[in-house]
């Protein structure tokens, strides 16, 4: 297993790491050679700029670069792997999310509802990379391409995978958060106005 990130894992799993920056041009090119040389049969792209507090990337643009045209990158790296030979990746994961559709929703939706994700940018990145995925993937030669619309994850501990928003969980990285979270104190969850957002069901998987 490879594994391909800005900073090495902290883990002690049998994992070779590649330190590859996909908000960068030149990651198409590091990637593709890697995939040249190793002939992995999948790729998961899990890259992608959730918290911009915990990661650091507090810039928009440079947030976009990652998440957006990062996953173009990848996609034209599988495809000129694939170019010309028989062993290359077959199966292209990719973890989109249930804000791609936007949160103006009218009720359970299916696969095929617009993606109308808007305002937040975590919303609109994951909406312009699943079209990214849909508009590259017949190009991949002879890999498929599965994108996963999957709702937000819970811990054993009940905390949030992606964000702290619904917990309130002073995520931050400054001292007054690791206070907080040091106190257990807990942040208001701000609702808007009317019985129709309170009856509003939020869909979690359990990350077991």
């Amino acid at each position: 297993m490879i594994g391909i990130d800005l900073r090495p894992p902290k883990t002690d799993a049998p994992i070779q790491f590649e330190q590859i920056d996909l908000g960068e041009e030149a990651s198409c090119r590091q990637l593709y050679e890697l995939l040249r040389d190793k002939k992995p049969q999948a790729l998961v792209h899990l890259a992608f700029v959730i918290d911009p507090q915990r990661t650091g990337v507090l810039d928009v643009d440079r947030m976009w670069q990652i998440n957006v045209a990062g996953t173009a990158r990848v996609m034209e790296a599988i495809t000129e792997a694939n170019r010309n030979i028989d062993d290359g990746v077959r199966q292209f994961i990719f973890p989109s999310s249930v804000s791609a559709y936007g949160s103006d929703l009218p009720g359970p939706v299916v696969e095929d509802y617009p993606l109308e994700g808007h305002t937040l940018p975590y919303a609109i990145h994951k909406r312009e990379s699943d079209e990214v995925v849909q508009q590259r993937a017949p190009a991949l030669r002879s890999c498929s391409a599965y994108t996963l619309r999957h709702a937000h994850f819970r811990r054993s501990d009940g905390g949030e995978l992606l964000n702290g928003g619904v917990p309130g969980t002073p995520n931050g990285i400054g001292s007054r958060a690791a206070r907080m979270r040091q106190e257990n104190k807990r942040l208001p969850c701000m609702l808007p106005y009317g019985q129709q957002y309170l009856d509003n069901q939020i869909q979690f998987v359990h990350i077991r």
